[in-house]
């Protein structure tokens, strides 16, 4: 599917609307620049109901299976926030003997990790931070994909 190029202000010249990337490119960046981190596996974005936006996962992973799992727990941690009255959560980390999984909220639905369990967990929730104020930035102010 090619990327469209859709104004977000109709008044943007046509040079500052061709040199915007899309917004399916901006995903796609957002993932790659976190899966290069030392000890992360794999990442994708999913809408708030488990449709995979983008993912670059190792062959063995179950993708619809890694959304799901995203998506439910997204949810479950922004309900809670709200029960909490803390507001949005940003991010949060699940880890088990086997690795660990990253979950940041955006606008845009939730950005994934998985990771090896030794992974800097400081550093990647950083990064996870900064990707996640980006796609947000995205979802405001790119065009459509």
């Amino acid at each position: 599917m090619a990327d469209a190029q859709i104004p977000s202000d109709p008044s943007a010249s046509p040079e500052a609307t061709a040199a915007r990337p899309s917004r399916a490119q901006a995903f796609r960046e957002a993932v790659f620049e976190l899966i290069r981190l030392d000890g992360v596996r794999g990442g994708l974005i999913v809408t708030p109901d488990g449709l995979v936006i983008t993912s670059e996962l190792p062959p063995r992973f179950p993708v619809e299976a890694l959304a799901a799992l995203a998506a439910t727990l997204g949810r479950e941690l922004e309900l809670g926030a709200t029960r909490l009255e803390r507001g949005a959560f940003r991010t949060a980390l699940f880890a088990a003997d086997d690795g660990t999984v990253f979950v940041g909220g955006s606008p845009v639905g939730y950005l994934t990790l998985v990771a090896d369990r030794n992974v800097n967990a400081e550093a990647v929730r950083a990064a996870l931070g900064r990707s996640v104020d980006r796609l947000g930035g995205t979802w405001r102010n790119t065009g459509a994909a």
